[in-house]
């Protein structure tokens, strides 16, 4: 009774969508997805309406219509259907291009070269932010679908026009920038250019004018819970040339839908739940984020018919549950030619619904914070995004999570507001910070905190210009210099070309951070080493080898070492304890996957962290973690990873490990331990390291219920 007095956004939880084909009209069996809905027991649908092509008939004739739509009203069928089954109704946009009878009527409203002529994208006319085609057409689309169908609210897959590679110098840009700054538009794309620069902010804030503005639409024609929320992606560097600013757009938000369909070719399974955490923590941790999950097969080649492997499927919506997201089947195309796809999951939207007390209205308690915000991939290192911030991100989060340690993505504005559930702040070469971000990190060590930073770190100003980060590492001891050695970003790996072939030297190997790599006093480091100096506040653990030949191996031999530092650590008078990496040891991993670079960021966390965590997982191959806490019980969510360093798209097999421990913090106070996957109770030991559980296999998850005394 409670939920039917709440809007359908807090209330659905469970979602599909066929995305609609253009032959679809004529030969898509609409009874099979009927069927499919009762199977998977949805609760929401997304229907192709309208945009780049309607499937409706539409008072605007110009408006592209299905090419065999025909008299028919395809999207009214769906939506008869879907209401008939008692389920929520999204009507699903594609607002970005459109065909030519719509351009030659209206050529004002498309985006243009420097030259004049319009920009096209696979023939088709790409329709301007800042034109009548956003700020007049779409609101009488809205409020003509609203008046015929009233749906719940709107998706829209590609609100955000074009992205920051490519400048518009249609008529409506010109006026609008020269009218915000007195300037003319950039000719060119140059981040030296300040006037680019210029342009890219103000596209970021035209983004979050039109998302406000067409929310308000929605409302004023269909009530206040009819809603636009467009679509986004979790990942906030590789989706920087899009101009989507995540916390600004979603900070306020009541519901989320994700387009977020699969891993990538840089992160693991993990990544989707870092990103439904990321999003959780950034706007709210009880708000439903509806993620699409591809079914199709998508890999390093995408086959948008085929179906996916099943375990590829399984494993990235398992991971998304894990961090809060609510699965959202993707299937493209009605007729379903490639039947295996529907048995892929059938079972995981049953589970969900039957365990959703124990997935909704909880706290996330890790309290380790890893820190992004959206500047750094948008202004440092100006185009270079996913090496210089993606994988830096990847790599520490990936070597966390096969660490079995739990952590939660803190937006850096957001760094005071979690302050009291953390303890140990990352920061991977969060290269930008304003000075409201730089003293929350301030006050973070002098609480006595501890903390993590790597490269260059805080030595960027908002614009992307070298500050050097002084106020920061003044606490520290450090000066950070704008020099680099090591190998440079290029991608070329030979015996001859050996400048990747750097090393670190183990200054104190008996130190905590090596625990994992005993019986060497070397490391392969294959990156590259922020210059810096240092007051003596922290230890130098480690110093850089430069490159020498490895071919032939007879002259394979330290020719000498340079001893800048590439690792230091020391605890400061608040008892916070620091490690700083010169050395790009985040970067590399993600991008090279040396396993001793995830054992030395493991020791690195470790030590830091002082191993002082809610829970910890310890097995012999991957488990992410995630944990979560209501008012009678912690909830700890493990994911089997094991054997999922394949490539993109092609997990075949779930491989059960065992056993798995998991150690407890001393505030854990537990009095039972129930499985909500094997229905199951597992008892409780105490050990000298405190109390431990032990599951003797782990399949492909489990989600076990803490029940407290």
């Amino acid at each position: 009774m409670e939920d039917s007095r709440k809007p359908w956004y807090q209330t659905t939880y469970l979602w599909g969508q066929v995305n609609l084909t253009e032959d679809d009209p004529e030969k898509c069996d609409l009874s099979l997805w009927k069927e499919y809905w009762k199977q998977c027991k949805i609760e929401g649908v997304i229907i192709n309406c309208g945009g780049i092509v309607r499937y409706y008939q539409s008072e605007f004739a110009y408006q592209y219509k299905a090419a065999t739509l025909g008299d028919r009203d395809y999207f009214g069928e769906w939506n008869k259907a879907a209401r008939e089954a008692g389920l929520k109704v999204i009507a699903r946009m594609d607002s970005n291009c459109t065909s030519r009878e719509m351009y030659d009527k209206y050529p004002s409203w498309y985006c243009r070269s420097i030259e004049g002529d319009p920009i096209l994208v696979q023939g088709r006319y790409v329709t301007c932010v800042n034109g009548g085609y956003y700020q007049s057409f779409l609101p009488k689309v809205f409020r003509e679908i609203i008046s015929k169908y009233s749906p719940e609210g709107f998706a829209d897959n590609s609100w955000a026009g074009l992205g920051s590679q490519t400048i518009c110098y249609c008529q409506n840009c010109r006026e609008k920038f020269r009218a915000r700054y007195g300037r003319e538009l950039p000719e060119k794309v140059d981040w030296k250019d300040p006037d680019y620069r210029k342009w890219v902010r103000w596209n970021y804030d035209i983004r979050i004018e039109n998302w406000l503005y067409f929310n308000q639409v929605t409302q004023d024609y269909g009530g206040r819970d009819c809603r636009w929320f467009g679509m986004i992606n979790a990942d906030p560097f590789q989706t920087g040339g899009r101009f989507y600013d995540i916390r600004r757009l979603i900070q306020n938000a009541e519901f989320i839908f994700c387009d977020h369909q699969s891993r990538d070719k840089i992160g693991g399974f993990e990544q989707n739940a870092v990103g439904g955490k990321l999003l959780h923590m950034a706007s709210d941790e009880n708000i439903i984020i509806a993620e699409s999950m591809a079914h199709y097969y998508k890999g390093i080649r995408t086959f948008r018919l085929a179906s996916g492997e099943k375990q590829e499927i399984r494993k990235w919506m398992l991971s998304g549950i894990s961090g809060g997201i609510s699965p959202w089947y993707h299937f493209v195309g009605g007729r379903a030619l490639d039947c295996r796809k529907l048995s892929a999951s059938v079972d995981i939207f049953h589970w969900h619904k039957s365990v959703r007390k124990y997935l909704t209205n909880r706290t996330n308690i890790a309290n380790v914070g890893i820190v992004w915000n959206q500047e750094t991939s948008i202004y440092y290192r100006r185009g270079a995004s996913i090496e210089k911030s993606a994988y830096p991100w990847y790599g520490i989060t990936q070597a966390l999570s096969e660490a079995g340690i739990a952590f939660v993505p803190i937006h850096a504005d957001d760094i005071d507001k979690y302050s009291e559930r953390l303890q140990t702040l990352v920061l991977p070469n969060l290269a930008i910070m304003n000075k409201e971000q730089a003293e929350s990190i301030v006050r973070w060590i002098e609480q006595g905190k501890h903390l993590i930073i790597s490269g260059e770190t805080g030595c960027y100003d908002e614009e992307g210009e070298w500050v050097g980060g002084q106020f920061l590492y003044d606490k520290l001891g450090l000066t950070i210099l704008p020099e680099k050695l090591g190998v440079s970003e290029a991608d070329e790996d030979s015996w001859l070309v050996y400048d990747k072939h750097n090393y670190m030297r183990l200054q104190d190997k008996e130190h905590p951070i090596f625990r994992l790599l005993q019986g060497t006093e070397l490391l392969p480091l294959g990156g590259t080493v922020q210059r810096n100096s240092s007051t003596g506040v922290l230890t130098v653990l480690a110093t850089y080898i430069p490159p020498f030949p490895i071919y032939p191996p007879e002259f394979a031999w330290i020719r000498e070492e340079s001893g800048e530092a590439v690792i230091y650590a020391g605890s400061l008078r608040s008892g916070s304890r620091v490690v700083y990496l010169a050395a790009d040891l985040d970067r590399c991993y993600a991008k090279f996957q040396l396993p001793d670079h995830q054992r030395l960021l493991q020791g690195v966390l470790e030590w830091c962290a002082g191993n002082n965590y809610p829970v910890k997982v310890e097995a012999q191959a991957h488990v992410d973690l995630s944990i979560y806490e209501q008012e009678d019980c912690y909830i700890l969510h493990l994911l089997n990873l094991a054997g999922c360093r394949v490539p993109l798209g092609t997990l075949r097999e779930n491989l059960p490990i065992g056993p798995v421990g998991i150690r407890l913090g001393e505030d854990i106070k537990v009095a039972r331990v129930h499985s909500e996957c094997n229905h199951e109770d597992y008892p409780i030991s105490q050990t000298l390291r405190g109390q431990e559980i032990i599951l003797p296999v782990l399949r492909e998850q489990e989600l076990l219920i803490l029940h407290k005394p």
